[in-house]
């Protein structure tokens, strides 16, 4: 090759050179999904299990009070729920369930029952997580709501190692980001920002590895409007075993006064 055409070609593989490094910096897999369909297929491919229930640790920090308590919890998808504060001696101290339509709580040796519509505002009441049932068990089990909305791109984080998908846009009054990692393709966090302010966050830790359908240990929410900093760790618990669909519909105890609560009534009331 004559010395002229070689110095032809130099300057396009200096520059193909610099492309690859660029890539190789930023770390971008090179087996990743190209769009975000494919990418919430593979993480739709992971499993939830049927059932969670077994004992969590609940540290919350809600309107400048803190409050830590153990909580026996029984989940089953894909409305199902119920959480039991317990005290140190395993006592019970509230409790609130749902079938998926109803929603139904005390607290022990109160004087009132509520009960309700399985609304978000009213399975917050306990457990400061303002879902609605068929959205609460799983991100509770490590897949949380999405934006419904059409407006999607897929980018990638080099600092998390992992895909997030941007949902909405600049001039949408909501958007969202939402972070899966690569490989595992479990969700590791979300974030909602509406006008621009982060609304309401969801972080997942002690991620398992491999196909299991074992939800994230850890789970963390919050909600700087409503001053929220909740974390619900999972200690001992197990998957897939029957929970009869009595144990959802529990009813109000004998001698209490029923209150029916309207949900758009909820957000300040209280027990």
């Amino acid at each position: 090759m004559s010395r002229r055409r070689q110095l032809r070609l130099w300057p396009m593989a200096a520059l193909i050179f610099c492309v690859s490094c660029a890539g190789a910096q930023a770390g971008r897999p090179p087996d990743g999904p190209k769009t975000v369909h494919e990418l919430l297929q593979l993480a739709a491919a992971r499993p939830l299990p049927k059932t969670l229930q077994g004992m969590s640790r609940l540290d919350s920090y809600v309107d400048g009070q803190a409050r830590k308590v153990d909580v026996l919890l029984r989940f089953q998808r894909p409305d199902k729920a119920q959480f039991q504060a317990l005290s140190p001696t395993l006592d019970l101290l509230a409790v609130l369930s749902t079938d998926g339509k109803n929603f139904v709580s005390y607290e022990r040796g109160g004087k009132r029952c509520f009960r309700g519509e399985a609304c978000a505002r009213n399975l917050a009441r306990l457990v400061p997580i303002e879902l609605p049932p068929d959205q609460l068990v799983p991100a509770v089990m490590g897949r949380p709501p999405l934006l419904p909305s059409n407006k999607r791109s897929l980018h990638w984080d080099g600092a998390k190692k992992a895909w997030r998908i941007r949902i909405g846009g600049d001039s949408d009054r909501e958007q969202q980001d939402v972070w899966i990692k690569h490989g595992s393709y479990r969700f590791i966090g979300s974030v909602v920002r509406r006008d621009g302010k982060r609304v309401a966050s969801i972080a997942y830790g002690g991620l398992a590895t491999g196909p299991s359908k074992m939800p994230p240990r850890r789970m963390r929410l919050q909600l700087p409007a409503r001053k929220v900093d909740m974390s619900l760790e999972l200690r001992d618990v197990t998957i897939d075993e029957d929970i009869e669909a009595e144990a959802f519909a529990i009813p109000c105890p004998a001698g209490t006064l029923v209150v029916t609560l309207p949900c758009a009534a909820t957000r300040d009331g209280g027990p």
